[in-house]
């Protein structure tokens, strides 16, 4: 699955823009009083100014899998990242064979850069803005996990990535999944509860394009 296009809300969309546009050097395609949208490899993103914003969100963007220790220090140096409880800030994913690290946007929202290893690896061995892959998670925290996997299988052909369960349910494929789990799970690596939140998901699979709302 390619997430082409995520929108999501946003509490304070001058700061975010200063971080995304700023301080991480993503092209911004388009600025205005209610919204500004970056170009983020495949993805285009968007946050929509809500004063009534109750986030966070969490997502991912994919970097070559052969340069996570570029990105890692990338990103670093631009924002603060995320430590367990343990105090570590780099993790690897023995499940899915992808390297991890997190930071916090300027709305607080969790986000991640992952390296697939299961993917191709990318030319190169710098890393800049220009060599985020995309968008690809979008956390989907729902009331019954196993009840919301049956409705996205039965509308988009979504498989399974890796292992199912009634707390944590992940649906795609290594370059976009959506995350479900039960609202109020403790998002990795700090554990804030995860809640329902409204967005717009465009992407395409194998049997075609579909779009994804949540309104809750």
């Amino acid at each position: 699955m390619k997430i082409q296009a995520l929108t999501l809300q946003a509490g304070d969309l001058n700061a975010q823009r200063t971080l995304y546009e700023q301080k991480l050097g993503f092209p911004m395609l388009s600025a205005t009083a209610e919204a500004i949208t970056f170009q983020i490899g495949h993805t285009r993103l968007t946050f929509q100014q809500d004063g009534n914003f109750r986030g966070p969100y969490h997502f991912a963007f994919n970097v070559p899998e052969n340069r996570f220790a570029q990105a890692r220090a990338w990103l670093e140096d631009r924002v603060p990242l995320l430590a367990d409880a343990a105090g570590e800030t780099s993790f690897f994913s023995h499940n899915w064979n992808a390297d991890l690290c997190y930071f916090r946007d300027a709305d607080g929202n969790i986000a991640e850069f992952i390296a697939q290893h299961t993917l191709p690896a990318a030319p190169g061995d710098s890393f800049g803005a220009a060599d985020v892959l995309g968008v690809s998670e979008l956390g989907l925290p729902v009331a019954r996990v196993p009840e919301a996997v049956q409705d996205l299988q039965k509308r988009f052909g979504l498989p399974v990535y890796g292992k199912a369960s009634a707390t944590f349910t992940p649906l795609g494929d290594e370059e976009g999944l959506l995350i479900v789990v039960p609202v109020g799970r403790g998002w990795f690596p700090v554990g804030t509860p995860a809640q329902a939140l409204p967005f717009e998901l465009h992407a395409v699979t194998e049997r075609g394009p579909f779009t994804l709302q949540e309104q809750p």
